[in-house]
């Protein structure tokens, strides 16, 4: 055999060599690759958090309701559910309209039908935690479908309000203090 046949099936033999390894590598390469596809497939899917409906609300819209279906249909229903108070304004609204700016809960829909009352008692008023001793505003909004209490709220003037909690006594006060 001459050199020159032997260089050529020296060649051809690595020529084969690297084509094989070429074969393998891809093979390699595309099973690493479809690996990770696969894994990065099944850490998307665990971390992908389970999602679930929104819990309906205890009051939901009832604008569609017609006044007749309601428990408190006009302003003379209210009253009596009140009681003798000395009303200054009854409105008939939806939630979104008679809550407060900052009050959000998520129990009462916005076209909620209610009615806000809101009454003066220049005499005061007594409640839970004490008394207002004079000139004490309540608002107050009712559910117009089941007459339920959906916001009481108290104002107070400065100085007006008494609790019936006792004053705390000196040492109570130091420790108070201490503890800022």
């Amino acid at each position: 055999m001459t050199v020159v046949k032997m260089m050529k099936q020296l060649k051809q033999a690595f020529l084969s060599i690297l084509m094989v390894l070429g074969v393998i590598g891809s093979v390699v390469l595309v099973s690493k690759i479809s690996f990770a596809i696969t894994r990065l497939a099944q850490n998307n899917e665990q971390q992908i958090p389970e999602t679930k409906p929104p819990l309906p609300t205890k009051y939901s819209d009832n604008s569609n309701k017609l006044d007749s279906e309601l428990k408190l249909k006009t302003q003379d229903d209210v009253t009596k559910l009140l009681g003798n108070r000395k009303i200054k304004e009854i409105k008939f609204l939806k939630w979104k309209d008679a809550k407060p700016p900052k009050e959000d809960n998520p129990n009462i829909d916005g076209n909620r039908k209610v009615w806000k009352v809101t009454a003066d008692y220049v005499g005061g008023i007594e409640f839970d935690s004490g008394r207002c001793k004079s000139n004490a505003k309540l608002t107050q909004v009712l559910d117009a479908e089941t007459g339920d209490n959906l916001m009481l709220e108290v104002r107070c003037p400065k100085g007006s309000f008494e609790s019936d909690h006792p004053k705390p006594t000196p040492e109570e006060l130091r420790i108070l203090e201490n503890s800022r």
